[in-house]
């Protein structure tokens, strides 16, 4: 990790980061705080997390406007645009305008996919490969460093100043992340590559069809050819994934893990009412997640290094499916050691899966290649905390905290056997 930090274009890059996530992290709560207070309702508070998970459907097309600019600019003009997407919260007043809080937690969930889906590309561009995984490990542990306290900075700011306080704070980081990606060093555009090759023309007549004389030419429907292209540039990132045997088996694990961690939302809340805790308990055992996800960001880079992305990437699900298996005991400490655990392990998996996206990924297709795993992820994510919103209500929690971490355990395990033929070490 310090060698990383010692190249000037990456310190750039990290002071852009983490000022932007500690913005972030600072804004997170406000949209449902402020829905929560000003209707009453859990379900508006929740619906904040809906709108923010939203951009993940469109993601593919931020992928294919990404992968046609050079990264450097596209990422001036995320943050200054994140920070005037975010500018509607501050006019939040009362229950009849409750809806720009869906409107800026909505530009909050874009900010997210295009500013990450970008720094993909960015790194690859501009590290050699054997730093990836070090500039990768940096800034997941800035990140996971960031969200400890940067909801409390938001909330006290909020509670102290006010409302436009909180945005105005949030827009700031954002700017100030713009000037320094503006300080880097302009790079070559991310140009998609060229569609094939048009046929030579025809010289003299064409021959007849083989069922009757020729007629008048079929004319070709006006815009098919464009659309055409469009859909194939569109799903590049997709095509990427399901032919390279490496991200394939990574990706098949994160949405089989994704399908049935959901759950885990609303299960945690049971878990604690059976260890006889209130639901503001939930606080403790997400600052032991963070923990142990600032341990794994640590930890990831010198276990990529001696066995590989697959391997670590199937270590990291299993061990959160161990911590979701130790939720059954339902003790104070034997939580804290499962959120660890789990922080851990989800961090460790999302750092090896991001560099081996960046390595066996051209850099012209990176972007999609990037968002079109947010969105499959994503969206079996979000089903999966819908499913298991309603499963918690009618089934035992013991049960189904059994069926999570076996899908869990299973999603790991399938990363290993191929692992050596697939994901050499990054030596």
């Amino acid at each position: 990790m310090l060698t990383v930090l010692r190249r000037r274009d990456f310190r750039l890059v990290y002071a852009a980061m983490a000022t932007s996530l500690l913005g972030d992290a600072s804004l997170l709560l406000i949209p449902a705080i402020l829905a929560k207070k000003l209707t009453g309702s859990d379900g508006a508070a929740g619906l904040t997390l809906l709108f923010f998970t939203l951009p993940l459907c469109v993601s593919p097309l931020f992928g294919w406007v990404i992968d046609r600019f050079d990264r450097r600019r596209f990422l001036v003009g995320a943050c200054l645009a994140s920070a005037a997407g975010i500018m509607p919260l501050a006019a939040v007043s009362g229950p009849d305008t409750v809806w720009l809080a869906y409107l800026a937690s909505a530009a909050m969930g874009c900010s997210y996919t295009a500013v990450f889906g970008a720094l993909n590309g960015l790194l690859k561009s501009m590290l050699p490969e054997r730093l990836l995984v070090d500039a990768n490990s940096v800034l997941q542990v800035t990140r996971q460093g960031l969200r400890l306290v940067g909801p409390l900075l938001g909330v006290a700011v909020y509670t102290g100043f006010g409302l436009w306080a909180a945005v105005l704070l949030d827009a700031a980081t954002f700017v100030a992340a713009a000037l320094a990606f503006a300080a880097l060093p302009p790079g070559p555009p991310a140009a998609l590559p060229p569609g094939p090759p048009a046929a030579p023309p025809r010289h003299g007549p064409a021959a007849p069809p083989r069922d009757g004389p020729a007629g008048p030419p079929r004319p070709e429907p006006a815009g098919r050819p464009e659309r055409s292209r469009l859909r194939a540039e569109l799903l590049a990132g997709a095509r990427h994934i399901a032919g390279e045997p490496g991200i394939r088996r990574a990706v098949g694990s994160f949405c089989l893990m994704s399908a049935a961690a959901g759950a885990t939302e609303s299960l945690i809340f049971a878990v604690i009412q059976a260890a006889g805790r209130p639901p503001e308990f939930t606080a403790f055992t997400s600052t032991a997640m963070g923990i142990g996800a600032v341990a794994g960001g640590t930890l990831a880079a010198p276990a990529v290094r001696r066995w590989g992305e697959l391997p670590v990437i199937g270590a990291g699900i299993g061990l959160h499916g161990l911590a979701v298996a130790l939720w059954l005991l339902s003790a104070d400490v034997t939580l804290a050691a499962a959120m660890l655990v789990s922080g851990g392990g989800l961090t460790a998996a999302g750092i090896a899966v991001r560099t081996l996206k960046q390595r066996r990924s051209p850099g012209h297709v990176l972007g999609r290649v990037s968002t079109a795993f947010d969105a499959l992820t994503g969206a079996l994510q979000l089903a999966s905390i819908a499913a298991g919103a309603v499963l918690v209500t009618v089934v035992d929690h013991r049960i189904l905290l059994v069926a999570v971490a076996a899908v869990i355990c299973w999603a790991g395990a399938r990363c290993f056997g191929v692992a050596q033929a697939v994901s050499p070490r990054a030596g």
